[in-house]
């Protein structure tokens, strides 16, 4: 701390008062600096936002600071202040050195060994009771997190574990009324570690979407990567929502390749992967979950995560070339529809070599719906979306002609009239994005409903396999303005796609 510093006045709002660092993070529409509050004579983080490329309301930008300055937690990040520069939103965080957990996964990757696991048992404990305590503060203010992950886990130099990037969190109830359950309809997170209902938008969700996350996040520390991680975001969403919960042996190179973890961590995995959100536990009740009896103290994790993390200068270097990442987040825009944006995302770094490009993540975004390249999975599957291959093999009629499918859309229009768009769908020769984009370029939907109509249309012809299959689904359109009075039975905020004879 400098001669002469006074850590008793307020942070203050002007620009002046502030020498910039290195860069330590960068985003499509952020950078974070390291910095020093020279009034006070105390570093801290400093997150610089673009307005001009805010492409949500302020609205959003509103809520993260009302996010930020509402919590007082040891396992939240800590906010002090923000004012404006120029084109530019200025927020002051506290800066937790030891970088994120997903940076410490990382380096531990690269420079040793971690065929049969990334960490002991005990340190996966020791932060994730940490990130519960988060949780459970955050829920019991009526707060969903909806993007927790490793990458948005910082960790403190004394081992100190806070959750971070809660700009999309959002308020479930008014003040601490969490018994009235209201639910979110708004579609935001990563596609890795969103939980089922979140996907589905049919009937909204609440906190437990974080307790599904949260456990995406345990595998994730023990694994390296998320589920699915491979797949492009479109295919993410329908592994989810078609296949079992994940677990550490999803997608692991040998069967017995995790088999070091025990049984009460691979119980409380389960226990969070629910696919029913009330069968998942709160995280008051997570708390008290025998694996965590494992969890040790903030020294422990100096030992285990903090010295081995890569150096601050590393991290520095990283996000000095780092890219905006593809793997952002949909947001609501201006006109009340959604928008895919590249923002804030901790795992897009440019891959350093072609060999590196070849096994890691696909980032793609998700509004180019493309088909991953699956090869060398066990569990690989036909992709369901994309325009290089159709939803499934091509199937004759007994005529000896490609079977065609007829359905029907039925939706409001602009002016809130209920109208049935028919269209056929050829198997073999069609794709569920490749509908949508149809409808769309013939202006009989809105350009903000694509996605959820490729994605419906595609759950819908995908269940045909199995015996009694519904013949129509329902879903949520985002296309609906902020205050629609939804109502699925009337299609107001939603619509249906049926198989007609």
């Amino acid at each position: 701390m400098a001669a002469g510093a006074n850590v008793s006045c307020p942070w203050p709002n002007t620009e002046d008062d502030y020498e910039l660092r290195d860069v330590i993070g960068v985003g499509a529409t952020a950078v974070v600096y390291g910095a020093y509050c020279k009034p006070r004579g105390e570093k801290c983080a400093i997150k610089r936002i673009n307005l001009e490329k805010w492409n949500t309301s302020m609205d959003e930008l509103l809520k993260e600071i009302q996010a930020m300055s509402s919590c007082n937690h040891e396992n939240v990040v800590t906010y002090y202040t923000s004012f404006v520069v120029n084109d530019e939103l200025w927020l002051v965080l506290r800066l937790l050195e030891g970088g994120s957990l997903l940076d410490v996964i990382k380096h531990k990757m690269k420079v040793t060994n971690c065929k049969h696991g990334v960490f002991d048992e005990a340190t996966i404990a020791t932060v994730l009771k940490e990130v519960l305590k988060g949780l459970e503060y955050f829920h019991s203010n009526g707060q969903i997190h909806r993007d927790i992950k490793a990458g948005n886990i910082l960790l403190g130099e004394d081992g100190t574990v806070q959750i971070a990037d809660f700009g999309v969190s959002a308020w479930l109830a008014t003040g601490r009324d969490i018994s009235r359950q209201k639910v979110r309809h708004t579609f935001v997170g990563t596609p890795c570690w969103m939980a089922p209902e979140v996907m589905e938008q049919d009937h909204g969700y609440d906190f437990k979407a974080d307790i599904w996350s949260f456990g995406i996040t345990a595998i994730e520390m023990a694994t390296g990567t998320a589920p699915y991680h491979k797949y492009p975001p479109m295919k993410v969403l329908m592994l989810t929502l078609q296949n079992d919960p994940p677990n550490l042996e999803t997608g692991a190179d040998e069967k017995e390749q995790y088999k070091a973890y025990g049984k009460t961590f691979r119980k409380m995995i389960v226990d969070c992967l629910q696919k029913d959100p009330s069968k998942r536990p709160t995280a008051t009740e997570l708390l008290k979950h025998p694996f965590f009896k494992k969890a040790k103290d903030r020294k422990y994790l100096t030992q285990t995560l903090v010295a081995i993390g890569p150096s601050m200068e590393t991290r520095v270097h990283k996000a000095s070339k780092k890219q905006p990442g593809a793997s952002g987040r949909l947001h609501r825009t201006l006109t009340g529809g959604w928008v895919w944006s590249e923002e804030e995302d901790e795992d897009a770094e440019a891959p350093e070599s072609d060999e590196d490009s070849s096994t890691g993540e696909d980032k793609r975004p998700m509004n180019e719906l493309q088909q991953a390249d699956s090869s060398g999975s066990e569990d690989d599957e036909e992709p369901v979306t994309g325009e290089k291959k159709p939803l499934q093999e091509t199937r004759m009629d007994e005529k000896g002609g490609p079977q065609v499918i007829n359905l029907v859309l039925r939706l409001r229009n602009a002016r809130r009239e209920l109208n049935d768009i028919r269209f056929e769908f050829i198997i073999g020769k069609d794709s569920a994005e490749g509908i949508a984009g149809e409808l769309v370029g013939a202006g009989l939907v809105d350009p903000h409903d694509s996605v959820p109509i490729s994605l419906n249309l595609a759950k819908l012809l995908e269940a045909q396999s199995m015996p009694s299959s519904s013949k129509a689904i329902t879903f949520h359109l985002n296309s609906t303005g902020p205050n629609e009075q939804f109502d699925d039975k009337a299609l107001i905020g939603f619509a249906q796609i049926s198989i007609v004879d």
